[in-house]
């Protein structure tokens, strides 16, 4: 436990399943990326290799015709680079939205913090306290835990008290109920933006599609083996592009799915910039 926070930590996984892919994103995004490209381009330059052999040591050279190869093999590319620009795109997406609710999270947290500087003293200090370090929290406990697939429990409880405090504080004049009215709304938009937060820590894509695009790049790429090529080289250059694309999209999918996780997340930095320029201490 932290002394310098009151609350101790309540973690659980959001998404028991990122467990056993953890690792791929405790590794530099540099890393990541040479060890996914790298595998497809040596697994696939390998294949060429013991397929091209044998099939220049067969008849079969004599009964391919590249031009119909060619025709299909462009079909199965297009299909597949049509699945793999949609799901960079949908990934990109589910990035951007993960930012977006991350970055609205934070600026309610700005305007329910000005929402109590109308309170009288005795109500506005210990309830912009709270809020303080509960956003203090956030940065400092919350978001490392995020980045392993786990919530905070602790930000629930500390809600459900700050909420408690809220809806109990006196409002005697017009002015403060017309205002404490304003702070509730906001409150309430606070703990729904916090939801869909804890569930974008979850968010990725399903691993059927996942199977759909490691099953077409073993298609693609095996269908680049069917061509007769004569020199060796040639041939493990243009499977060696091929396979180098299909790796570098691979990788960009992953880099970016589950956007609270590895190098290439959403950072605290908006909430760390409420911290600093809102959340100043007033005496």
């Amino acid at each position: 436990m932290d002394p310098s926070f009151p609350w101790q930590a309540a973690l659980y996984p959001v998404n028991p399943s990122l467990h056993y892919f953890l690792w791929l994103y405790q590794m530099p995004t540099w890393l990541l990326g040479a060890l996914i490209v790298g595998l497809i381009l040596l697994l696939s330059l390998a294949g060429l290799y013991f397929t091209h052999r044998r099939l220049h040591q067969s008849q079969a050279p004599d009964q391919i015709d590249n031009g119909t190869v060619g025709w299909f093999f462009s079909g199965v590319t297009v299909l597949y680079g049509l699945t793999l620009g949609l799901l960079t795109v949908a990934s990109w997406q589910n990035y951007s939205t993960a930012a977006g609710i991350a970055s609205q999270e934070a600026a309610t947290l700005a305007v329910l913090y000005r929402d109590l500087s109308g309170y009288p003293d005795s109500t506005r200090q210990p309830l912009q306290r709270q809020l303080h370090d509960y956003t203090r929290f956030i940065v400092q406990q919350s978001w490392p835990a995020q980045q392993r697939g786990l919530a905070n429990d602790t930000e629930r409880l500390v809600l459900t008290t700050f909420q408690l405090e809220l809806l109990h504080t006196d409002v005697p004049t017009r002015t403060l109920q017309v205002l404490h009215g304003e702070a509730i709304a906001t409150f309430n938009k606070l703990v729904e933006l916090r939801r869909q937060r804890i569930e974008s820590v979850g968010t990725g894509v399903p691993g059927v599609l996942w199977a759909a695009v490691l099953i077409g790049a073993l298609v693609t790429i095996g269908f680049s083996y069917c061509f007769v090529v004569v020199s060796l080289r040639l041939h493990a250059l243009l499977t060696g592009l091929l396979a180098l694309m299909v790796g570098v999209m691979i990788f960009l999918i992953a880099a970016l799915d589950h956007p609270y996780l590895g190098e290439v997340s959403v950072t605290p930095e908006a909430y760390q910039l409420v911290l600093d320029k809102v959340m100043i201490p007033t005496k």
